[in-house]
């Protein structure tokens, strides 16, 4: 039952489970029944000769019209289709009379020429074909509703209830039609806005965030920055900044490959944000470093570098069966009124320098008077 929910929930999103080939696959089967039932209705009756032209109509549908749809003519589709059901509309109404109900077919076409248009990407004028099959459709309708006002139907059938029945059957079907047409339009609408959604958010995701490690890219965090440096000017928040690089990288790469860095890479991105606040900011700066925005101040984030380092230097690094020794050298500064992003990055940078000096694995940053390891 919760599946079931799940599949209707996706389907009111605009999610779709059928190919468009499988859809048209399923209104040629309907428009097949629907001239069986009427062929049934006409051998009954009985008409002779409609009751075999709709069971040829019917076979048509499931054969000629099948193979176009596996052939993907799916143009050639539409056109033959609505011919069809406008032709056959505007013949049966003439042989029976506006009564029968026939003619409404004709109007039922529209939702569906409005559908097509929409979803057939051979149609390039999107406006001008719906507008003049439409017109088509109401040409017919207007041709037959005239005609049968001047002159009599082929066929008078003998008992008044045979035409209550057509009537009854097409007046359902000419709903059933729109109905079904119009939930697929919204359908398709649906799910072209979730197609660009998902784009967008892919779009973004390329724009924002590294394609290796799905941090933030430079870019983000550098306007991120000015936006904390303008806050910092207004407000007098503190923030800092940790700059990290992972140690002897270019061994890891040159001993087992560059797949081997990148798996390097991805770990630590991952044991970095889990180490840090939901409100700080993580980013490959270049390379193997990492930029960190701690909204704390010095003392808070040359703890919260501490317990990266530590995180990192303990984790297991296994790549191929091989056990990898992966350390990581952080400097911390703390944000000054009055500095440029770039005063405060090559502050961090000189800390990190300091420790790669300074043995490596460590975490550097300055108070008032030192600097501290």
């Amino acid at each position: 039952m919760n599946n079931v929910r799940h599949y209707i929930e996706k389907i009111r999103q605009g999610e779709s489970y059928f190919s468009f080939e499988r859809k048209l696959y399923i209104i040629a089967y309907m428009l097949s029944a629907i001239h069986f039932v009427v062929c049934v209705i006409f051998a009954l009756i009985p008409i002779v000769p409609l009751s075999v032209i709709n069971g040829c109509l019917s076979v048509f549908f499931i054969t000629i019209i099948r193979n176009l749809i596996k052939q993907h003519n799916f143009a050639t589709v539409f056109y033959i289709s609505l011919l069809e059901v406008l032709v056959i509309s505007f013949f049966e109404t003439f042989c029976l009379g506006l009564a029968s109900g026939f003619v409404l077919y004709s109007i039922s076409m529209i939702s569906a020429i409005f559908y097509f248009s929409f979803v057939i990407d051979k149609f390039k004028r999107k406006d001008i074909i719906p507008l003049s099959f439409s017109l088509l459709c109401v040409a017919t309708y207007c041709i037959s509703y005239l005609l049968m006002q001047v002159m009599e139907p082929v066929y008078i059938l003998e008992h008044s209830y045979w035409t209550h029945i057509l009537h009854l059957f097409n007046t359902l079907m000419t709903f059933a039609i729109l109905i079904f047409f119009s939930f697929l339009f919204i359908w398709e609408i649906q799910a072209s806005q979730g197609k660009l959604a998902s784009q967008n958010e892919q779009l973004h995701e390329m724009a924002h965030k590294d394609p290796l490690t799905h941090l933030m890219n430079r870019r983000n965090m550098d306007q991120i920055l000015r936006q904390r440096m303008e806050q910092l000017k207004n407000t007098g928040k503190r923030f800092s900044l940790i700059l990290g690089d992972i140690d002897d990288f270019k061994k890891v790469n040159d001993t087992y490959g560059h797949d081997a860095g990148d798996y390097v890479l991805v770990t630590v991105s991952e044991i970095i944000t889990n180490s840090v606040r939901d409100g700080d900011a993580v980013c490959r700066w270049g390379g193997e470093e990492i930029l960190i925005l701690v909204h704390e101040p010095l003392n808070s984030a040359a703890n919260a570098a501490e317990r990266i380092r530590k995180n990192i230097a303990e984790y297991p690094f296994h790549y191929e069966g091989q056990d990898l020794k992966v350390t990581m050298t952080f400097g911390v500064c703390e944000s000054i009124p009055g500095y440029r992003v770039e005063d405060l990055v090559q502050q961090a940078d000189e800390h990190l320098y300091t420790g790669k000096k300074s043995g490596k694995n460590i975490v550097v940053f300055q108070t008032s008077a030192n600097t501290t390891i």
